[in-house]
C-alpha cells in the first residue's frame, strides 16, 4: 500500500491522534486512529504528482503542496480541494498551515508565498530552492531553509538572509525553545 514518503503531520492528543503522511506517488495517507494497523486510508488529490509537504493547523484542517505547483486544503482530513496559486512557475516544497487564511509556501527559485484568505503574496529571495518553511501563528517571525545552507528569517515583515556555517542543502526547519534546521550530510543548525 505504501510508497516513499515526503512528510508527516500528527494532530490531536496522545491516544486520540490523527496521522497524515505525504506520499511521493501523489497519495495522502491518513489514519484517524493513532496510525494503528488496519486503520489507514488514502486519497489522491490533484493529478497524482508527489505530495511534497503537509501541515495542519487543527485536528483535521490543513494544507498540502504537490510537485505540480498546487496547494490543497482540507477541513475533514480526507477530502482535499485545490486553492489557487496562479502563475507561480516554481515547484513547491514546504508548507506551513497556521489557519484557513494564513498559509505559507516555500518553493524553487527562492520563492515564498503567503495566503491571507483572499490573495497570495509572493516574495522572491532570488536564491536557491527553499525546502521548508515555519512561521509563527502571528506571522511576526519565521524561517525558511534550502539549497547551499541558505536560511532566511522573517522579521518586521521582511525576509532576510542569515549567515550560517553550513554549505550543505538544508531540508527541514522547526521552531521552539531552540530553532533547528537539518539537512544533507548530517547537518544540524541550532539557534
Amino acid at each position: 500500500m505504501f510508497n516513499n514518503f515526503n512528510d508527516v503531520s500528527v494532530t490531536g492528543s496522545a491516544g486520540e491522534a490523527n496521522v497524515y503522511i505525504a506520499g511521493d506517488s501523489g497519495k495522502m495517507y491518513y489514519s484517524f486512529e493513532n496510525g494503528a494497523s488496519e486503520t489507514w486510508d488514502y486519497t489522491t488529490p490533484g493529478s497524482g504528482s508527489a505530495i511534497n509537504a503537509v501541515d495542519f493547523h487543527d485536528v483535521r484542517s490543513g494544507h498540502i503542496v504537490d510537485g505540480n505547483k498546487s496547494v490543497f486544503v482540507t477541513d475533514d482530513g480526507a477530502t482535499w480541494n485545490k486553492i489557487g496559486l496562479a502563475d507561480a512557475n516554481v515547484n513547491f516544497y514546504g508548507v506551513d498551515s497556521d489557519g484557513p487564511d494564513d498559509v505559507w509556501v516555500s518553493g524553487g527559485g527562492g520563492m515564498i508565498f503567503h495566503w491571507d484568505g483572499s490573495e497570495w503574496t509572493p516574495t522572491d529571495t532570488g536564491d536557491a530552492g527553499l525546502r521548508d518553511i515555519e512561521v509563527t501563528d502571528d506571522d511576526s517571525t519565521g524561517y525558511t531553509v534550502g539549497g547551499g545552507g541558505k536560511v532566511y528569517a522573517l522579521g518586521g515583515g521582511d525576509w532576510t538572509q542569515e549567515e550560517t556555517p553550513a554549505g550543505e542543502n538544508l531540508k527541514a526547519v522547526v521552531r521552539g525553545g531552540t530553532d533547528i534546521a537539518v539537512g544533507s550530510g548530517g547537518t544540524i543548525l541550532e539557534k
